[in-house]
């Protein structure tokens, strides 16, 4: 019964969790707090009015590395845990008072000027739970209350918090912001920043809108949140419950560790999102709908779905992350296809699918509802993301669009302000479609894995023999019971849709009706599922022409695989698709074929795209298909001003692949380019590390070094991997999995896992038991494996590798993907 645990995910040592009893219940917190800049630490006085649930009670806050400097009743604090021990009944209200001091190395954060950034800015993150470390609290999401902040700041700082602001006290030379969350929440969800902000403000409807903008960043944050009164509207009206605070404040900060955190009303989004015109539009005029390159709209979407799923109805523990999570990802991708479009949606659907099947395969399995986990980061992955947000998509199919709806209005308005598990969410869908639904539960929630459909069909006598095998491994539902329609075009262009219903490991059919052109299984994309295609290769050349999205993109699928010219000149074809998604996926499948003609193909595609992703893909094929042919035509690209700052960027990257005789030349002077994230810059030094040589490396060296953004320097230490384990390699990659900097010391965890060198566990072994933050602890840990793996397989060491680099490569793009972010 692997399928109940999965693959790889839980360590030996892993033992059930479950969420905290707590002997009180918190009325109000109020919480008073100085910021000290110059020695980046914070002083407190936190009250709580309690009321114990039994006859003396215990009162148990955690507080990570703090000096408490008295408490208000007897007390005893171990380093991570105050229990204070009030002389009280139940029922009976109690004020608790804990004054204290912090020098935090995790929870809060300050950043002074660095390069072209100017200014001081101070911002928390408490999720998972990180807010221990500047504040005792408890600090579970099962437990809620309102609270009361006062943040003291240094003029002339600006500080803001969740809820409304309800006073300024003017100081000498400071002054403090007075915020009111009246609304019982989650102690994750509490969160101040501060800084050198403009804010500017508007109103949806009765919801004032806030952005804290730092002054370094200008007039280009319009380009990130022109859209979040339209976004604030569509949820309201689609989920049936109104926005439910007073107020949305979207803070943007510099070096925020994630893309976005959801603190309720107060979400904090770090300053990568902000973009110019030409990142957003490089071939059109703001806002080029459908025709975008680089949009804020997915991080959001994503955040502002929070308020819903995660702040108003919070899940009681991270083993139900789902409930904030999968909503939040499902949520967004329902703002594109209210935005640009039902295949927009699907296809934003269909690449959540593959996202998660890359950390399935490369990684692990667990089912999306699990107790069994050691650090809460664990469980913000692909798994609870991704996977969860094709489960729901699955469900809203299932049920249709209405059900479901009124279940998740149900699901809301009765958990308001509560903290649930996704049971609560089954039983009200349930309530408003009338239909039993533990069959999906413990198919998809409660159990790892998915179903693999190997599917075939032949023709003879009249009759259409189609054939349904579900071939998934032993950590899947050995045998899915789901619906599954087939569609059936005949070669007189009659269109015939059947439903199955699949209980069965194998089902055969037989369709009588005359010769189909092509069969299409589950035309409408449904199902979560994987496909193994054995189509003839003449039906997926036809089905290119399909009306269905997911058709077309099994027929691009099905001719990858197949791979004669003749499927070359039927994906070229495809190149022209009007939709940018399919003709992506053609350029890839040509990319992977690689022949001289596919190149030609991919060539002469490029000058007829207009979307800028669909270039973006076509220059991605031709660095894979690696053949000198191309490496004129990225040089051109490379180097075109008027081009996308990311094909430019995908260009460089694809020039290093290719090895071509003047590529160093061509990258070293991309270097010097201006763009998005310096992403011209960065994809320049991956193309450097591609080549490998002595010179690249010292350009690569440098780019690693403290006074570089970080953005670069991340991308300079993952991309050292590729010189191999020379010593000063080594020595980089070490030195970067202690640096300040979370970006920098995840890239060299990522750098380890391609390097798989065994003169690296010591410094992993440090990272996983040392570093503050979960996800590093959890991925050095899987390196470390890794490498130990490695060293026993010995003839399999360089299949390893290849696995790996693939693994790397998944990593590389989780760490762009600014919307898409493990936190928020």
């Amino acid at each position: 019964m692997k399928y109940l645990v999965g693959r790889d995910f839980a360590f030996p040592e892993y033992t059930p969790r479950f969420p905290p009893f707590y002997e009180f219940e918190v009325l109000h917190m109020r919480l008073d707090v100085s910021i000290d800049v110059a020695n980046r630490s914070v002083d407190g006085l936190v009250k709580y009015r309690l009321r114990p649930r039994k006859d003396g009670a215990r009162v148990v806050l955690d507080a990570v590395e703090m000096d408490v400097l008295s408490v208000s009743h007897d007390f005893y604090y171990d380093g991570e845990k105050i229990e204070i021990k009030p002389q009280w009944k139940a029922g009976e209200v109690v004020e608790v008072a804990v004054k204290y001091r912090a020098r935090p190395r995790a929870g809060i954060y300050f950043v002074t000027p660095h390069g072209q950034r100017r200014g001081v800015y101070v911002w928390t993150q408490g999720e998972s739970e990180y807010n221990r470390y500047w504040v005792p609290l408890p600090d579970s999401p099962n437990i809620k209350f309102p609270w009361t902040v006062a943040v003291t700041v240094p003029k002339p700082l600006v500080a803001g918090s969740n809820g409304l602001l309800v006073e300024v006290k003017e100081g000498e030379d400071s002054r403090t912001y007075v915020w009111e969350m009246r609304h019982p929440m989650s102690p994750y969800l509490l969160a101040i920043a501060a800084g050198d902000f403009e804010i500017y403000s508007e109103k949806c409807g009765e919801v004032l809108l806030e952005y804290y903008i730092p002054r370094y960043v200008g007039g280009e944050w319009r380009h990130s949140f022109y859209n979040t009164c339209e976004i604030m509207r569509f949820f309201s009206e689609y989920l049936g419950v109104p926005y439910p605070y007073e107020r949305y404040a979207q803070v943007v900060v510099p070096e925020f560790i994630y893309g976005g955190m959801e603190n309720t009303t107060f979400t904090i989004l770090t300053d990568w999102t902000i973009h110019d015109k030409h990142a957003h539009c490089p071939y059109g005029e703001f806002p080029c709908p459908g025709q975008e390159d680089f949009s804020s709209d997915p991080l959001v979407a994503h955040e502002m779905a929070h308020m819903w799923f995660g702040d108003l109805v919070t899940a009681k523990d991270w083993g139900h992350i789902a409930i904030n999570e999968s909503f939040a990802t499902f949520i967004e991708a329902l703002w594109t296809e209210r935005s640009k479009g039902r295949e927009e949606y699907l296809y934003e659907i269909y690449t959540n699918f593959r996202t998660y099947l890359g950390e399935y395969s490369r990684r692990y399995s667990r089912p999306i509802v699990t107790n069994v986990y050691k650090i809460p980061d664990e469980v913000f992955d692909r798994h609870a993301y991704e996977k969860g947000s094709v489960v729901l998509h699955m469900l809203r199919s299932l049920l249709g669009d209405d059900d479901f709806r009124r279940g998740l209005k149900v699901f809301l308005e009765r958990n308001r302000y509560r903290a649930v598990d996704i049971e609560d969410l089954r039983k009200a869908l349930e309530e408003a479609s009338g239909r039993d639904l533990e069959w999906f539960w413990r198919q998809f929630f409660y159990a790892a894995g998915h179903p693999v459909l190997k599917i075939s069909w032949s023709y003879s006598d009249g009759v259409l023999r189609l054939q349904i095998k579900q071939s998934q491994g032993e950590d899947s539902y050995p045998v899915y019971t789901i619906p599954l329609e087939v569609k059936v075009v005949y070669e007189d262009g009659r269109r015939e849709v059947r439903e199955l219903q699949l209980g069965e490991r194998e089902v055969a059919l037989q369709i009588p009706g005359g010769k189909p052109r092509y069969v299409c299984v589950d035309p409408a994309f449904k199902v979560m599922k994987a496909l193994d295609l054995q189509y003839p290769l003449e039906s997926a050349i036809a089905m290119l022409n399909d009306e269905d999205l997911y058709c077309r993109l099994q027929a691009v699928e099905a001719l990858k695989r197949n791979g004669s010219p003749k499927a070359v000149e039927a994906l070229a074809k495809a190149l022209g698709d009007g939709f940018w998604g399919v003709a992506a996926e053609a350029a890839r499948a040509l990319g992977e074929i690689g022949t001289g003609e596919a190149v030609y193909k991919l060539i002469e595609g490029y000058w007829r795209a207009r979307h800028p992703r669909v270039r973006r893909a076509i220059v991605e094929a031709l660095g894979n298909a690696r053949r000198k042919e191309a490496a004129e035509f990225l040089d051109k690209v490379l180097h075109s001003a008027e081009e996308s700052y990311y094909v430019r960027a995908e260009a460089a990257r694809a020039l290093g692949r290719i090895r071509w005789e003047y590529a160093e030349h061509s990258l070293r002077k991309a270097l010097e380019y201006s763009s998005h994230l310096d992403v011209i810059k960065r994809g320049a030094l991956e193309g450097l590390a591609e080549l490998g040589s002595d010179d690249a490396l010292r350009v690569v060296l440098r780019h690693t070094e403290s006074d570089m953004p970080t953005y670069v320097r991340a991308s300079a230490v993952q991309s050292l991997a590729k010189f191999g384990p020379r010593r000063e390699v080594l020595d980089a990659v070490k030195a970067a999995l202690r640096d300040e900097n979370f970006r920098v010391r995840y890239a060299a965890v990522t750098a380890a896992l391609e390097l798989l060198d065994h003169r690296l566990i010591p410094d992993l072994q440090e990272r996983m038991e040392r570093d503050v933050d979960g996800r590093i602890r959890r991925v050095a840990r899987e390196v470390v494996e890794r490498i130990r793996r490695a060293m026993e397989r010995g003839a399999e060491y360089q299949k390893l590798r290849e696995e790996v680099e693939k693994l790397r490569e998944e990593y590389r793009k989780l760490l762009d993907r600014v919307g898409k972010s493990y936190a928020g």
